[in-house]
């Protein structure tokens, strides 16, 4: 699989769980398709940036069944894809190798703590997450890999494509607030938040004026491929 493979499918995945209608009631509830495109202070698409909702009432919360589908991250070509990852707190994420090489994946820093290693061609791993947080992740044996996934408590998010916009299909109309998130935005927690009602009448433009700290380069400085032992 390559790596606009893995992103393409994640982009779906999250797609569809940005689409369940069925409330834990069994009522279908008022929806809405909105579109919000992220810009910075020139007017510049930011790609690759988390958008998330949490509903500001208890009762709009249960809108929907908190049901998502697998999440995976790939080891591909000595790096993290996709470099960044979002999934709703409760499911299960699954780490795949699809290199010729072993991984020793661990997080280092972040609510749930984890080391393992994944043997080459294939070789895969699962966690459940059920705490709400971001977790940074690195490989011990090639150090330069990293990669960030952030654990929300909603099945309300997406990430901005090239053009910088998100778009959920199916939100319920309701009162939320709305979260922008990525592990290079300088600001506290690297997230902004904004108050927002649904549906909207059109593409909401959100200007994001914390700037941007470069994004790490997953490339080894030398030759190094294998630690003996693994």
């Amino acid at each position: 699989m390559t790596e606009n493979e893995v992103n393409v499918n994640y982009r779906r995945t999250m797609a569809l769980c940005a689409g369940l209608l069925i409330g834990s009631l069994g009522v279908i509830s008022e929806v809405s398709a909105d579109k919000f495109r992220l810009v910075n202070p020139s007017g510049e698409p930011m790609p690759d940036l988390v958008v998330y909702l949490q509903a500001n009432k208890a009762a709009q919360s249960a809108f929907i069944d908190k049901i998502s589908l697998p999440v995976e991250i790939h080891q591909q070509d000595k790096q993290f894809t996709p470099y960044i990852t979002v999934m709703q707190k409760g499911h299960e994420l699954q780490f795949v190798n699809d290199d010729d090489i072993t991984h020793h994946i661990y997080s280092a820093a972040g609510p749930k703590r984890f080391s393992f290693k994944l043997k080459k061609d294939s070789g895969t791993d699962s966690i459940v997450f059920d705490q709400v947080g971001h977790i940074s992740m690195g490989c011990n044996v090639h150090d330069w890999m990293s990669g960030h996934l952030l654990v929300v408590d909603t099945p309300y998010f997406a990430i901005t494509d090239e053009r910088g916009e998100a778009e959920f299909d199916a939100i319920p109309d309701a009162d939320y607030t709305l979260t922008t998130w990525h592990p290079q935005l300088s600001v506290d927690n690297h997230r902004v938040s904004q108050q927002i009602s649904t549906p909207l009448s059109q593409t909401l433009i959100i200007t994001v004026t914390a700037p941007m700290a470069d994004i790490p380069e997953q490339k080894s400085l030398d030759d190094f491929e294998f630690l003996e032992g693994y």
